[in-house]
């Protein structure tokens, strides 16, 4: 179905029934909470991770990964903005999305894996990169299909499911952190945004080249 990229904050968006646009709000909702309560879920035994398994780090060695997540994100934010901007219609957006899932994911799964400090710095290095990526496609996807006449009561439905889902997604980090160790949470975190990448795929029929 098609869709007007100069319409993105129009009601109808160029998909064609209120049902199809439903669907696609609940889709990207449910990768939204997938990727980002996986993110949540690795956040909570990270740092405890970093100390435990990789030989001298420190506790400021997890201050500079973070630095470098978010340096890196700053930085190529307006270039992945721009290079969505210059391919017509959407499918570049949902390859996207799902793509920066899955990449996410096999990045901390690698990362349950490290030794040394280095490979947790380049780990971070490109989790920036994959969660712009996210970001911004997520977003233009996501706003493009919201019902003007609805919107904020999309946005807070969204918003509700979004923090329950990060909520329940930190105490289970914990609890598997607690019983299981650190790097079966990285390990776990990793699987959950890999299954994550599935769901936009699913919605791709909705949008044309």
């Amino acid at each position: 179905m098609e869709i007007d990229r100069h319409q993105k904050h129009s009601s109808k968006a160029g998909v064609k029934s209120v049902s199809a646009r439903t669907y696609i709000i609940r889709t990207l909702t449910a990768n939204d909470v997938t990727f980002w309560g996986a993110d949540a879920f690795v956040s909570v035994a990270l740092a405890l991770f970093v100390v435990t398994y990789i030989d001298g780090a420190s506790v400021l060695n997890v201050g500079v990964a973070l630095m470098i997540h978010r340096v890196v994100g700053a930085f190529a934010a307006i270039p992945i903005g721009r290079w969505f901007d210059k391919n017509k219609g959407y499918l570049d957006e949902v390859w996207g999305l799902s793509i920066a899932c899955m990449l996410g994911g096999f990045t901390y799964i690698l990362l349950s894996f490290s030794t040394a400090i280095w490979q947790l710095y380049v780990a971070m290095f490109f989790m920036g990169i994959f969660s712009v990526i996210n970001l911004a496609s997520w977003r233009i996807l996501f706003y493009s299909n919201i019902n003007s006449e609805q919107f904020g009561q999309t946005v807070g439905m969204y918003q509700t499911l979004y923090s329950l889902g990060i909520g329940l997604f930190m105490v289970i980090g914990g609890f598997v952190g607690e019983e299981f160790g650190y790097d079966e949470v990285l390990m776990l975190g990793g699987l959950f945004m890999v299954f994550g990448s599935v769901l936009p795929i699913l919605i791709r029929g909705y949008f044309r080249k």
